[in-house]
């Protein structure tokens, strides 16, 4: 299985649903820059934490935010169905990649060295 550039699994333990649904994306003929973390993303990000000294949830919860208009339904609801071996609806699909999306951007701010986050709480 292949990884997601930049993605430390501090946050996004399992890649698998992601992976999936750009598999999707890719076999719909969907360009996948329109779900993958960008600089306005991360510039965005950045500007929020420094601004608004935002803890780890709420970073997280603003980022999926972002996300979620971003999300093709179709291929969401897909790449959960593979994933979990059953159906679900189509905004829990679209929500569930969403974190992921918002997991992985807060991976690669931490690797680029735009932001620091414990991840100790998580445990």
């Amino acid at each position: 299985m292949q990884n997601l550039f930049m993605a430390s699994g501090k946050l996004l333990k399992d890649q698998k649903l992601l992976v999936k649904y750009f598999d999707y994306l890719e076999k719909m003929g969907i360009d996948k820059s329109t779900s993958i973390p960008s600089s306005e993303d991360l510039d965005f990000l950045r500007k929020a934490v420094y601004e608004g000294r935002l803890n780890l949830l709420e970073a997280l919860t603003m980022l999926k935010r972002r996300f979620m208009h971003r999300v093709n339904r179709e291929a969401a609801v897909k790449a959960v169905q593979d994933i979990l071996g059953e159906g679900v609806g189509e905004d829990l699909a679209v929500e569930m990649v969403a974190r992921d999306l918002a997991a992985w951007t807060l991976e690669i701010a931490e690797i680029l060295g735009l932001l620091k986050f414990d991840t100790s709480i998580l445990r």
